[in-house]
């Protein structure tokens, strides 16, 4: 019962006086670019509502908007994600073409949105294999709590093997002084969590891919597969995709080639 009666929550959207904007560029300085957005991308819905703003007043109407964070329902190639948004993008509008149009009209009422409150974001960073780090973007308990824990569990080797031996040097030194640089390294890792994991992937030569929202990580690994039917997670909820060999010899040939640049310029 409980889960047909989830079922009923979910929307099913109607294109009936929906203006189908997209993004033609972006301003230098645009908040567009943070969620990770494209050029062509179109906002189809904003809150299970369809957007009937006019074009020109697309930003103001989303800063004057009255349930900020705003979810945004977006169609790219195809396919059709959520994403919250916060403030105005800083972009310049069109309207979609007659093809996306007819794409949209055509998939919409098929695309289930989960009430609002369902949602939570995520990011995803990715390497030249198709490797994928996916994270939610909310803070965790045990970022605060029990730090160690936290990156054992994101894999953040490095960070972890600095912090042990902080807490280890600590301890030796005085249980007081271990506990107030816990107490610090807490407050630390509740506040710059999600910097933390963005830049660790930055480290390990990742680069931003995807922000949106969903309500599981399972549904949000399915949506990235939807985009990149080759990509690949760490922790997997669903089936490996189909390896093409030759690509990754390609692949492989690349980041030697690179490698090798590298090496020789450094030398030089």
């Amino acid at each position: 019962m409980a889960e047909d009666s989830k079922r009923d929550e979910k929307t099913h959207m109607s294109t009936e006086g929906t203006n189908f904007i997209a993004i033609e560029s972006f301003y230098r300085l645009s908040y567009a670019r943070e969620l990770c957005l494209k050029a062509d991308d179109v906002f189809v819905a904003i809150d299970h509502n369809p957007i009937t703003w006019d074009i020109d007043k697309f930003d103001n109407k989303l800063s004057d908007h009255e349930e900020l964070p705003a979810l945004f329902t977006i169609f790219r190639k195809g396919e059709f994600f959520e994403v919250f948004v916060e403030q105005s993008l800083n972009c310049n509008y069109k309207y979609a073409s007659d093809e996306d149009v007819a794409k949209i009209t055509e998939k919409l009422p098929e695309h289930q949105i989960e009430p609002k409150e369902n949602y939570k974001s995520f990011e995803a960073q990715r390497d030249m294999r198709r490797n994928v780090q996916l994270y939610s973007t909310e803070h965790s308990a045990y970022a605060t709590l029990v730090p160690p824990f936290w990156l054992l569990y994101h894999r953040m080797w490095a960070p972890l093997a600095a912090v042990l031996v902080t807490y280890a040097v600590t301890f030796l030194i005085h249980p007081i002084l271990f506990g107030l640089i816990y107490l610090m390294l807490s407050v630390y890792f509740h506040k710059a969590q999600v910097t933390m994991l963005r830049g660790y992937a930055l480290y390990l030569e990742y680069t931003f891919w995807f922000v949106f929202a969903e309500c599981s990580t399972r549904r949000a690994q399915e949506t990235l597969r939807r985009f990149d039917p080759k990509c690949r997670f760490k922790f997997s909820y669903v089936p490996e995709p189909v390896v093409d060999e030759a690509e990754e010899e390609r692949i492989a040939n690349l980041m030697r080639e690179a490698r090798a640049q590298l090496e020789a310029e450094l030398n030089s």
